[in-house]
Order: structure tokens, then sequence, then C-alpha cells
């Protein structure tokens, strides 16, 4: 497996200002996100994909895991051109994945009538993913996808395409019901009773994962990979057992001062590199 940090652990800061520090606590891929308010360290619609990647580049990474796009897919036709965007702009930029959820449910809408606007739109964008030859990911991250153990599943059953994969996120499903981001700013519900087991979700959907975030939190907060409450340990334990060898992308919400975040990310990854070790399993 290969260890990885998101530049949303400093989403505050400037994309430089986070490449450098993520560089410099010893990481070798990078995630990059392009969540609007959020975090925008890249914009698809504005960056030059190119000076993009060379950027990257200048600071050693070996390359950049993945672009975090999550947008409304359910309730906004915006989102979906977003996410055509960023797959075709992840083409030209060497990205190999672009990561998104599902988002919100309108007001009384049932989930079955999300599901048929989700297809619809899932079917279109994984033309456009096959046509650039970069993965779309579905992460736990929106209402259906968080409501049960169910949901992130029957997503990935809408549309039978290899180009829609999971970036798999170990602290959602624990711990709440909805993120979501848009052009109007961000809004979370975590935290939620309808919380669910992680590691039962990965066992449901790990043939499809490619990416995953690796999150510790306690509550709502993320911590310290390895002191929080999150089965990290069960997690890799799946993930070895199914032969997963992509990127384990530490990730946090940004709240923290630079001088905090630089502390986490790094004991993050001593924690990491520590317990790969100690599960016998390979770090490329």
């Amino acid at each position: 497996m290969k260890i990885g940090c998101n530049t949303v652990a400093f989403r505050n800061y400037p994309l430089d200002l986070a490449l450098d520090k993520i560089a410099a606590a010893g990481y070798e891929w990078v995630e990059v996100e392009a969540n609007l308010k959020w975090c925008p360290h890249a914009d698809p619609w504005e960056d030059d994909p190119i000076a993009f990647k060379e950027k990257v580049a200048s600071y050693g990474f070996k390359g950049v895991s993945a672009i975090g796009s999550h947008r409304e897919l359910v309730t906004q036709e915006q989102g979906a051109r977003d996410i055509a965007r960023a797959l075709e702009w992840a083409r030209e930029a060497d990205v190999p994945i672009i990561l998104t959820g599902e988002g919100r449910l309108a007001g009384g809408m049932a989930i079955s009538e999300a599901l048929a606007i989700l297809k619809d739109r899932l079917a279109e964008l994984a033309e456009v993913a096959e046509r650039n030859q970069v993965y779309l990911a579905m992460e736990d991250h929106g209402a259906i996808s968080l409501a049960s153990l169910d949901g992130l599943p029957q997503i990935l059953g809408l549309v039978d395409s290899e180009w829609i994969v999971v970036n798999f996120d170990t602290a959602n499903i624990h711990r709440g019901d909805y993120v979501g981001t848009d052009r109007s700013g961000y809004e979370w519900k975590l935290g939620a009773p309808t919380s669910h087991d992680e590691v039962e979700l990965l066992k449901r959907v790990v043939d499809k994962v490619r990416h995953l975030h690796f999150k510790d939190v306690v509550g709502r907060n993320a911590v310290v990979a390895g002191t929080g409450e999150i089965n990290l340990k069960g997690c890799l334990r799946v993930l070895k057992d199914a032969g997963f060898t992509g990127v384990l992308s530490y990730e946090t919400e940004g709240w923290e001062e630079a001088d905090e975040a630089v502390q986490m990310i790094t004991k993050s990854r001593e924690w990491t590199i520590n317990t790969l070790q100690e599960l016998g399993i390979e770090i490329t």
C-alpha cells in the first residue's frame, strides 16, 4: 500500500504551503482538494492542468493520488457538470481518480427517487470517465451512502462500469449521515445516532475500493491516526485480504492551525508505517 495525505489538512492556507508541509513530513503521495468554499486548492474550471501537474511534481511527490471534488449529484445538475469537467481536467493533469459523493436529498424526496436521478447522472459520468481513462470514486459521504450499510452498495449497483469505483472514508459512516458542499457553502450532519460500523461497510464494497481516506476521529473531530474511535487496523486487515495496493490518504477537516496540522500529519504517517509493518503489509 501507498501512504498519502490530503491537502485539506491545510485548507485555510494556499496550496503551495500545503504541498510544502506534506512533502516535508515525508509523504510521497498527495491528494488535492477541489471543494469550492470548503477547500479550493484546485479548480478544474480555471486552473491550467499542466501547470498544476508541474507544481505538484516540483515538491518531489510521486504523484497526485486523487482530486476531491464533492458535489450535489442528486439535487443539482451543476454538480454533474462539475464532475464531468473534473474528469476531463484530471486526464490532462495526470490524476487517476476524481472523488465525489451523491450529496443531499431534496426535502421530502424518497431514496428511490434519488437513486433514479443518480442512476442517470452516473451513467453519463461513467461514459466521461471511460473516455478520459479517469476513475470516478464514490465516497461514503452523502445522504444515501451514510444512511445505512446498504447505501453505498446500492449506489455502486446503479451503473455497470469499471470506471465507477469507491473512495472509502474510514470515519464518515461511523460518525454521521451527511456531509455536503456546493457553491453556497457546506453543511455537516455528523455525530448522528444512525452511525454504522466502518469495517462492515468496507467488507461490502472492498472489491471496488481504489482509494482511501485514512481518517481517525473522536466524535466529530479528526485526530492523529490510531488515537481515535475508528478501527483502522480492522480496515487495514480487510484491505490486505482483498489485495488493495492503492493510497491510504490521511485526512482531517483542516480546522487546525498549520503547526498543529503538521504535527498531526507527521504523527499519523509514523503510526501508519508502524502499523503496516506490524500487519505485514508492504509499503510501496
